[in-house]
């Protein structure tokens, strides 16, 4: 098993966020998880959900990964709505299921965030990083594509040997 997981918060399978993920990760051994194909709902204070409910055996391969990629493209200047509902569900993890989540301890974390402005906006990290941080994750950055624009074979090269480069830290 790899030891970098990606999670796609994209409501699209082949979308330009999982377009710039399989460019960046061609050749390289990573486990990859979409949102949209798994189904939870979102997180409630009585921690009641029914049986359908995935979220446990989604997150949970999470545990089995060193290194967590998550990937959104930006939605109304903010990651996915997918990928918002996981993240407010890890609050499972720290009142319901604490043993769970004290696992997260050590694990690197990174971003690829996929838009069409010239610029990540502004804040755009800061619930990534605060999460990491509260998770006592590391948080190792982020990538942002810009999907209007074409990325040559060269660039692709410098990007992936940068973006990588946290796996052996």
């Amino acid at each position: 098993m790899s030891d970098i997981l990606i999670i796609n918060g994209s409501a699209r399978l082949n979308g330009d966020t999982q377009k710039f993920i399989s460019q960046l990760t061609e050749g390289i051994a990573c486990h990859h998880l979409n949102l949209v194909e798994h189904y939870f709902l979102p997180y409630n204070y009585e921690g009641q959900y029914p049986p359908e409910d995935q979220f446990d055996v989604f997150a949970k391969e999470i545990l089995y990964h060193k290194h967590i990629i998550f990937a959104t493209p930006v939605y109304w200047y903010s990651m996915s709505g997918r990928m918002k509902n996981l993240f407010d569900r890890l609050t499972d993890w720290v009142t319901l299921n604490k043993e769970v989540g004290r696992n997260l301890n050590g694990k690197t974390v990174r971003l690829i965030a996929v838009g069409t402005d010239a610029d990540l906006p502004d804040g755009f990290t800061i619930p990534f990083f605060m999460t990491a941080n509260y998770m006592s994750m590391i948080f190792k950055g982020h990538l942002y594509f810009n999907a209007n624009n074409d990325i040559s074979g060269n660039e692709l090269s410098e990007v992936r040997k940068s973006f990588f480069s946290f796996i052996g830290t």
